[in-house]
């Protein structure tokens, strides 16, 4: 048997493994395990850290009962499961924890995606389009067939842009900072009765999950603004304006097939439907109510959504799980309550009349590397790039600022360590 590339020796099944007092005491069945659990505690006296090793220990025996007797793997030797959608679980009691960097800029750009964006337009300079971000990422199983599992990302995103001629701004944001949760659950509803841990098996599997996005406020100090060539007010002291309400929340459900070619190759297929709810708007401190009511807009967004995908799961070299993959985005009904402003003394890039406008499906592929660099501990680098920049993603998004670059292709790089453990081996 092989664990994440490394050889395992067979051990009796069913098994009960019983830690007392530091001790791995494997069984060959359950009755010889009671006893020993009755020698163990009449010699012993339970401490509150014994008793919770008895605990756990029955806990991981009845979970190999309630599946027939059998221990039977719920996932692939060797797989990685953060990061990559498949119909497969962590077993009763496993976890897999993951912190990925995600970057992109001068020297990490995918396919000169940002150098690409930046030669398009006039209105972003400098080093826009950096991403940095983190997320963390966490799996447990629950039951058998069943996991839990909670993502949690913060990004900051570069956007730096050129001066407006209708107002002289200072003090201008220069990044749109995004915090972002989802959290749900993977059921197995179907499996190979016969699987073999050491290759892929035919699986199906439900996946439920809801998403929160929300950003900071982006916005600087208006200084000046020119009515006219020969008309230009000064405000003393500046005023504050902002993009606000940026935030989203949402939910998806995904119905996943997977099942093996070869011993090596696993390969899995997944449609789903969701819906988002988004918000975003504009807004300024000046009490003069005709400059006060052109900067007030909001844009309120609902939208439907499905999804369908596949990818690849190739473990040809040992401890080197290779995956890629591709997802379809399609917005199939898109609701909007939009207050926008044309007034010329906002600046060009907070009117928002052109959200409406905006794209409605996405392309996504993504491919990783990973390797274990011990049976519990792994390190991958990946790939993920988008035909149209987080649309269907983060829907909060779709604001004045970051819409207008919505049409434009967009990569980044993450660089993973995650550690993968199992109370049961």
């Amino acid at each position: 048997m092989r664990r994440n590339g490394y050889r395992k020796k067979n051990s009796s099944v069913p098994f009960i493994e019983t830690l007392i007092n530091g001790k791995l005491l494997p069984s060959k069945g359950i009755q010889s395990n009671n006893a020993m659990l009755r020698h163990n505690l009449h010699v012993n006296p339970c401490t509150s850290v014994s008793l919770f090793r008895v605990l756990l220990s029955l806990s991981i025996g009845f979970a190999g009962i309630g599946i027939g007797g059998t221990a039977l793997a719920q996932q692939p030797h060797g797989w990685v499961s953060n990061g990559h959608i498949s119909a497969y679980t962590l077993a009763p009691g496993e976890f897999e924890l993951s912190g990925t960097l995600m970057r992109v800029n001068d020297t990490l750009d995918v396919l000169n995606l940002r150098e690409d964006m930046l030669a398009g337009t006039s209105r972003l300079s400098a080093d826009s389009g950096d991403l940095d971000g983190t997320r963390g990422e966490l799996r447990v199983g629950v039951w058998t067939g069943l996991e839990l599992f909670y993502r949690r990302q913060t990004q900051d995103m570069t956007l730096k842009l050129a001066a407006d001629s209708r107002v002289d701004i200072s003090g201008l944001d220069e990044k749109l900072q995004t915090t972002g949760d989802s959290y749900g659950a993977r059921w197995v509803f179907f499996q190979s009765a016969t699987r073999n841990p050491n290759t892929p098996w035919t699986s199906a599997a439900l996946e439920l999950t809801a998403t929160k996005n929300k950003s900071d406020d982006f916005g600087g100090m208006l200084e000046s603004i020119n009515f006219s060539p020969t008309v230009n007010v000064r405000l003393d002291p500046p005023q504050r304006f902002d993009m606000n309400r940026l935030k989203d929340d949402g939910w998806n459900a995904k119905v996943i097939y997977s099942h093996g070619l070869g011993d090596s190759l696993a390969l899995s297929y997944w449609a789903g439907y969701g819906k988002l709810d988004s918000s975003s708007g504009t807004s300024t401190e000046i009490e003069q109510a005709a400059i006060s009511n052109a900067f007030l807009q909001t844009f309120d967004i609902s939208e439907d959504l499905v999804y369908a995908g596949i990818n690849l799961n190739w473990q040809g070299i040992q401890r080197l799980p290779i995956q890629i993959g591709y997802e379809y985005i399609n917005i199939r009904d898109r609701q909007q309550q939009i207050v926008s402003s044309n007034s010329t003394l906002v600046p060009s890039f907070l009117r928002g009349s052109n959200l409406s406008n905006s794209a409605t499906a996405n392309h996504t592929l993504y491919g990783s590397a990973s390797w274990w660099l011990t049976p519990h501990l792994y390190a991958g680098i990946s790939g993920k790039v988008f035909k149209n920049q987080f649309v269907g993603i983060l829907p909060h998004y779709n604001n004045p600022l970051s819409a207008r670059f919505s049409e434009t292709p967009y990569g980044y790089i993450e660089f993973s360590l995650g550690f993968k453990f199992n109370p049961g081996l």
